[in-house]
């Protein structure tokens, strides 16, 4: 009888331990699969292996001071819907990534790992841009989807437009989060006049005047964002939920 209950325990481990390990396979295959299609500029490619809801992150940090985060799937799948249209050609970047540390809990995953992209400049000479990256990931419907994303590396452009706005928006958010709320309406007016054609500037300024119990300047700034994004995810439900006090 003993030598059957030992049995049984090792094929149990012996299974848990293969399933345990296919689920960290799945897992690289998805951030994987992120950044290829990104540089593939594969658009729906890339938004398929993130969750679409209104905590999503994602964060760059620059070893040389640049910093962005953009929060929201809509903030996320917007500045790289501008990404994807403004350069459409596909890039011809090698991908290596190692050192991968696969941590699982239920529904839920956080993994780090080592990445390396090699691409050649203009004169042909290769250049290598190394980063750590940080991804923590939700099963959706049997499938597991990128939720937050932290990268960390010594290349970010933090000049670009698309940073500069995200970088006024972050500050607009930091001094809402601290209770300053005031002072975010200012900063996050600053980037509506700095980028007047964007929709994300308009949500946050909405945001902040909600906040502020101004709910008519709210609601016109949440309006201004879903005329320039109709297909917002967030807008709808914070309208409704203003119109309904």
């Amino acid at each position: 009888m003993r030598k059957y209950t030992v049995l049984t325990a090792l094929v149990c481990l012996a299974v848990t331990s293969f399933a345990q390990n296919g689920e960290e396979e799945n897992i690289k295959k998805v951030v994987q699969a992120e950044t290829e299609t990104y540089y593939k500029r594969d658009a729906q490619g890339w938004k398929d292996t993130w969750l679409h809801d209104a905590q999503i992150r994602r964060t760059f940090i620059s070893t040389e001071g640049g910093y962005g985060t953009y929060v929201g799937w809509d903030s996320a799948a917007a500045m790289q819907d501008r990404d994807f249209k403004d350069y459409p050609k596909v890039m011809p970047v090698q991908i290596k990534t190692e050192n991968y540390m696969v941590r699982t809990s239920g529904d839920m995953a956080w993994v780090d790992y080592d990445q390396i992209l090699s691409a050649p400049d203009a004169a042909g000479a290769n250049q290598e841009n190394k980063s750590h990256e940080y991804r923590m990931l939700v099963k959706d419907n049997g499938q597991w989807k990128i939720a937050s994303q932290i990268t960390t590396s010594g290349t970010t452009d933090a000049n670009t437009p698309q940073a500069i706005e995200n970088s006024v928006n972050t500050t607009g958010y930091r001094l809402l989060q601290s209770k300053k709320v005031a002072d975010a309406i200012e900063v996050f007016k600053l980037n509506v006049k700095l980028f007047p054609d964007s929709w994300n500037v308009y949500d946050s300024l909405g945001e902040a005047y909600a906040a502020a119990g101004n709910k008519k300047e709210a609601i016109a700034n949440y309006e201004k964002s879903m005329k320039l994004n109709p297909k917002s995810v967030n807008g709808p439900a914070a309208l409704a939920k203003l119109k309904q006090k």
